[in-house]
C-alpha cells in the first residue's frame, strides 16, 4: 500500500515510470488523501494499466484527468452540495455519498427517464422515420406507427426507437441493419497537446471513484445512480472506467453486449444518463446500439 510520496517514488522507479510533481493531496470531506503526478500523455494509458493492474497492491485506483484551472484542487465539493440541495445525496462526504449507492435504484430512474420522453412522441415520429429512410431507403408508414402508439404498444420515444430497431432488423436482416456506421462522435478526448495527470484516488474500482471526483453527468441522475451503472457495467461487459475530464468520462471496455437487444438496452442507458453522448452529435439511441455492438471503448459527454 501506497502512503507516503517516497513510497510513490519507490514505486514509480520499480516499474520505470518517467512522472513530475508527485504531490499528496487532502480530500474534502473525508481523511483519506489522493495523489497526482504529471506523465508524458504519449505513455498515459501504459501507465495507467501499471496502476490499474496494481490497484490491490497500492490500494488505489488511477484516473487520467485534466487540471483545468490549473491549481490542481479536484476535491472541492460544490457540486455535491448542488446534489444534496435537491436530495440525490444524503450528504456530500464520500463515504456518505458511497453509503447510498445501494440504495439508489437504476430501474426507477430509467422509468423516469423514459417518462420524460413520452411528451413529444407525436413529433418525433415522422423524425425518426426520416432516419430509417435516409440510411436503409425505406421506413415504416406513419399510419403503421401511430396505430401503435394508440393501442399504447409504442409509449415514448425509447419505445419508438426499439420498435423502429427491430422493424429494420426484420426488414433488411441483421448484416445490413447492424453494419459498421461512423463512430467518430465515441473518440476520445485528445490529449497530445495538454499535460496528463494520473490522479490515484483511495478505491480499489474505478465506480467508486466519482464520489470523489465530480462528474457533470451526475447533477441528472445524482452520483449514486451515476456510480450504480458504472458498476453494473464493468459487471457486464468489463467496462473500466480510464478518463475522467469533469464532462467527459472514457471507458476500455472488456465485451461487447452479446445481442442487439442488450446493445439497443445498454445505448439506452448510457443516453439516458448522459444525453449529450448522442445529441450532441445528432445520432439515435438505435445508431448508438449499433456502434456499442463494435466498441472496445466508450466515451459519455454530458456538459452545460
Amino acid at each position: 500500500m501506497i502512503t507516503t510520496l517516497d513510497e510513490l517514488s519507490g514505486f514509480l522507479r520499480t516499474h520505470r515510470i518517467d512522472a513530475e510533481d508527485l504531490q499528496k493531496l487532502d480530500i474534502d470531506a473525508s481523511s483519506a488523501h489522493a495523489f497526482a503526478l504529471e506523465i508524458d500523455s504519449a505513455h498515459e494509458l501504459d501507465v495507467w494499466h501499471t496502476f490499474h493492474d496494481l490497484v490491490h497492491q497500492t490500494h488505489y485506483y488511477p484516473l487520467l484527468v485534466e487540471d483545468w484551472s490549473n491549481d490542481r484542487d479536484f476535491f472541492l465539493r460544490s457540486c455535491y452540495e448542488h446534489e444534496q440541495s435537491v436530495g440525490l445525496i444524503p450528504d456530500v462526504a464520500p463515504d456518505a455519498i458511497l453509503a447510498a449507492v445501494s440504495h439508489a435504484d437504476i430501474g426507477s430512474y430509467l422509468r423516469q427517464q423514459e417518462s420524460l420522453r413520452s411528451e413529444d412522441l407525436a413529433e418525433e415520429i415522422d423524425w425518426e422515420r426520416e432516419r430509417t429512410r435516409e440510411q436503409f431507403g425505406a421506413c415504416p408508414t406513419t399510419e403503421a406507427i401511430v396505430s401503435l402508439v394508440e393501442r399504447q404498444v409504442i409509449r415514448s420515444t425509447v419505445d419508438l426507437e426499439r420498435w423502429l430497431f427491430q422493424w429494420e432488423r426484420q426488414t433488411f436482416g441483421d448484416t445490413q441493419a447492424l453494419g459498421a456506421i461512423d463512430t467518430c462522435y465515441l473518440d476520445w478526448f485528445d490529449t497530445e497537446n495538454v499535460t496528463s495527470i494520473m490522479l490515484l484516488l483511495p478505491v480499489l474500482e474505478g465506480w467508486n471513484t466519482l464520489a470523489y471526483l465530480h462528474w457533470y453527468g451526475a447533477f441528472n441522475s445524482g452520483t449514486p445512480i451515476a456510480i450504480q451503472f458504472l458498476k453494473q457495467w464493468r459487471r457486464d461487459y468489463g467496462a473500466e472506467l480510464v478518463c475522467h475530464y469533469g464532462t467527459m468520462l472514457q471507458f476500455l471496455v472488456g465485451r461487447s453486449p452479446a445481442t442487439p437487444e442488450a446493445a439497443f438496452h445498454l445505448a439506452w442507458e448510457q443516453v439516458a444518463l448522459a444525453e449529450c453522448t448522442t445529441i450532441l452529435p445528432g445520432v439515435s439511441i438505435r445508431e448508438h446500439a449499433r456502434a456499442l455492438l463494435m466498441m472496445d471503448r466508450w466515451f459519455l459527454h454530458e456538459r452545460p
